[in-house]
């Protein structure tokens, strides 16, 4: 007998047709001319990996920032999902997470970033956030991955080698199943249930961000009226720019406003006015962080280094983060990077501070990221 996730897949492989919210719309404001006036920061979670840290102190550490992100003006908080190793295994389970902020805080958006949705079934999925929209009284964002490193698949062996596919077959579902829709599935037997999901949520509308770095993820984003999830990994600026132009003119092909799609940008953040005392502080855990996700990342795809060959890999993006792919050193500096990012079209900032730097330096630094945060937020009240 065929799994849930068989199940699914045998279903999803049916050319099923589902058309695309026309509701989905970016939370940003607009001027009259119809530009952009909003540039959001968020905080993002991603790993801290050390291993002389107690979980119990990280999950401490994540609500300490949580915190400050809510008091702060930030629009979301973010948190992955990841499995089965120590990169990120305090995130084993992101709607725990939300579930557990949501009474903590007030004003920040609780956001997957995201939800690996080839993992889970659907209903499952709408389950387990529809509680978190009524705990946090409706602030549930979902992003959506295909999900990448091959032992996740313990969970659901069957759709490994479909999985960007079926990703772009369970959104749609999951748009659904949100809006209170009903949806058939397979049970026991191969019989179908027709199933509406409890308890409902209390936005009738989710709002959707799809994690890609692909030219093709952009379109694919922009084609359904997505937002969109990414990082610089893989480009630079000019190549992202480019990515997000693709991604606007498809979103008015599909008969969506092309300025309103919102392009979440992680990025490694540490402010301080000393850069002598921020590249101290950063160089050693950075490195440790680049070579326990970013190599892990390229050995997923069949790209295997020697260990001289980690060295300088390493080194280069470190190089390259410092310089150009992150928010690192004193406000000027910081500043020039933000904006940059958003000439090329980003309009949310996702900060990522938790990649290893102590935790005493990250407290220090958090005056001048809400100072940051503060500067941008003022000079958008005087653009509007």
């Amino acid at each position: 007998m065929s799994t849930v996730n068989q199940r699914l897949t045998d279903l999803f492989s049916k050319n099923i047709v589902v058309e695309p919210s026309r509701s989905s719309t970016s939370m940003l404001s607009q001027d009259a001319g119809g530009g952009l006036t909003n540039v959001t920061f968020s905080c993002i979670f991603f790993s801290d990996v050390r291993k002389a840290i107690s979980n119990r102190s990280k999950y401490a550490f994540v609500r300490e920032l949580v915190e400050f992100a809510d008091h702060a003006g930030f629009e979301a908080v973010c948190f992955p999902e990841r499995h089965f190793h120590e990169f990120g295994a305090i995130y084993a389970n992101n709607a725990v997470v939300a579930a557990y902020f949501a009474p903590l805080t007030n004003h920040v958006r609780l956001r997957a970033a995201a939800v690996s949705v080839t993992l889970h079934h659907p209903a499952e999925i709408v389950e387990n956030w529809a509680m978190v929209d009524i705990l946090s009284n409706g602030r549930v964002d979902l992003g959506f991955g295909s999900g990448w490193n091959k032992p996740d698949f313990v969970l659901s062996p069957e759709t490994y080698e479909n999985r960007f596919k079926l990703r772009d077959q369970r959104i749609p579902i999951i748009q659904k199943l949100w809006r209170g829709e009903t949806v058939d599935f397979p049970g026991p037997g191969g019989e179908m249930f027709p199933i509406s999901v409890y308890p409902r949520p209390i936005q009738p509308e989710l709002n959707v961000w799809y994690s890609t770095f692909s030219e093709q993820g952009f379109e694919r984003a922009g084609s359904m009226g997505y937002n969109i999830f990414t990082m610089l990994l893989p480009d630079n600026v000019n190549a992202l720019a480019k990515k997000i132009g693709r991604y606007r003119q498809a979103r008015a092909a599909a008969g969506f406003d092309p300025e309103t799609g919102i392009v979440s940008l992680l990025m490694h953040t540490f402010v301080h006015p000393d850069m002598d005392w921020v590249q101290h502080v950063v160089s050693g855990p950075f490195k440790e962080y680049i070579a326990s996700s970013v190599l892990p990342q390229m050995k997923a795809v069949g790209k295997h280094f020697n260990d001289s060959e980690v060295d300088r890999i390493v080194d280069y993006s470190y190089a390259r983060y410092l310089q150009t792919g992150g928010i690192f050193g004193p406000l000027t500096d910081c500043q020039r990077q933000i904006d940059q990012v958003i000439a090329a079209g980003v309009n949310d900032i996702a900060l990522l501070q938790d990649f290893g730097v102590e935790y005493s330096a990250v407290q220090q630094s958090l005056e001048y990221v809400g100072e940051l945060v503060n500067r941008n937020r003022e000079s958008r009240h005087l653009a509007g």
